[in-house]
């Protein structure tokens, strides 16, 4: 489990009941986990369109939701009966996480009133925020969270934070509190910290609408996850999933240990699909999991390789992080599923998706073209490159020994 600083957990017992808890009942009153693991699938001609990590940054995220035709100027959907699917990652790196979720709740509500639908997946990142690891967190989400009460928030936090200090700590441990202590207290607890843990608490404005969304969805014959489904939870339902991480997110800081949350292969955080060698071994693992899911495709998120969706082990697995945050190069791309049609959306062209193997190159070579500056994309294709030519050589070294018998 991720160590979290001491003074994090502190918050708990500064504010009290705002923090509780929601109890497992609780969370399935909230929500049904299996209205969330499922979108409708009847629109089998619906446009879905899928978007990746945001990273707090807002002016970059509505301006793609624009380019694809779901936000009108006005930041009102656009999108009639299509459905969007952002794949988390909403918050850390960038300051406008606060005004990207108010806007995706807002979108919900109106896709809904049109006929399409706005799910948005839980991502690392917004567990991350619910357990306290707040490594990632810019300056600009504090201030996104502070108002005129913020001092007066901030001044008792730290009073209840001393008194805390004092009576679990023996007295030759204690800090010197001082000017100087309390200036540097200040420095790591910023005006608009409070109010952003309050928000991101299970019972908080935002934490709440975390509980409420799914890790993972399937729309159509397509399953969407930020991290991946890996082997280790193959043959798991989707609607177990969900659970398993709304549960144990709703402990919020107190997260359970050995969680489905913080698993390295579980759903949020899993990169094997990304890092796989595509062998035949993997390829039927692949196949396993799609087929007990009765999907065609996962789209994941969670690694930004290139600019571009980039797709693995012949179109079966979809990488739609394209680094749209500023802090990883501004990609400006989104995945468009039309029945059996996925296309990628690169700036204002509409590039198809290869289907077999005869036309990789080709999507490649055409999504280079398209991009300002394609290093990424090159740099990709000569690691693929290099990591197939090893693999061949491996397999025809093993092949060699047995026909030698060594």
């Amino acid at each position: 489990m991720i160590q979290r600083p001491f003074a994090l957990l502190l918050v708990t017992a500064a504010l009290g009941c705002l923090f509780a808890c929601v109890s497992p009942a609780g969370l399935a009153e909230q929500t049904s986990p299996d209205a969330v693991a499922q979108a409708p699938q009847n629109l089998t001609e619906q446009r879905i369109i899928a978007i990746g990590d945001v990273h707090g940054d807002f002016e970059q995220f509505v301006g793609l939701l624009k380019k694809v035709g779901l936000l009108d100027k006005a930041l009102n959907w656009s999108g009639e009966n299509a459905h969007l699917v952002q794949l988390g990652d909403i918050p850390d790196r960038g300051p406008d996480s606060r005004k990207t979720m108010d806007l995706l709740i807002s979108l919900q509500t109106q896709a809904k009133e049109a006929g399409g639908d706005v799910t948005v997946l839980i991502g690392n990142h917004e567990a991350m925020m619910m357990t306290g690891d707040l490594r990632y967190v810019h300056a600009g989400e504090y201030e996104s969270f502070k108002d005129r009460n913020s001092r007066k928030r901030r001044k008792a936090y730290y009073e209840q934070t001393i008194a805390h200090l004092k009576n679990t700590l023996p007295n030759n441990e204690l800090p010197t509190f001082n000017r100087a202590y309390r200036k540097d207290w200040e420095q790591n607890f910023p005006l608009g910290y409070v109010e952003h843990r309050l928000a991101w608490a299970p019972t908080g404005e935002y934490g709440k609408w975390v509980l409420s969304r799914p890790a993972v969805a399937k729309v159509g014959d397509t399953v969407f996850v930020h991290g991946g489904i890996s082997p280790n939870y193959a043959g798991m339902p989707i609607a177990e999933m969900n659970t398993r991480i709304r549960t144990d997110l709703a402990m919020g800081e107190q997260l359970p240990a050995e969680s489905i949350v913080e698993d390295p292969n579980g759903p949020l955080w899993d990169r094997g699909w990304i890092r796989r060698s595509q062998n035949e071994e993997n390829t039927a693992q692949l196949n396993q999991i799609l087929a007990d899911l009765n999907a065609s495709r996962m789209v994941v998120a969670h690694t930004p390789l290139a600019p571009i969706i980039v797709p693995r082990f012949g179109g079966k697995v979809l990488l739609a992080d394209v680094g749209l945050a500023e802090h990883y190069g501004s990609g400006f791309a989104a995945l468009e599923i039309v029945g059996d049609e996925v296309n990628m959306l690169l700036g204002g062209e509409k590039v198809a998706l290869p289907k077999n193997e005869t036309e990789f190159d080709e999507y490649f070579d055409t999504a280079q073209s398209l991009l300002a500056d394609p290093a990424k994309v090159i740099r990709y294709r000569e690691l693929v490159e290099k990591a197939e030519a090893e693999a061949n050589a491996e397999q025809t070294e093993q092949e060699s020994q047995k026909q030698t018998g060594n």
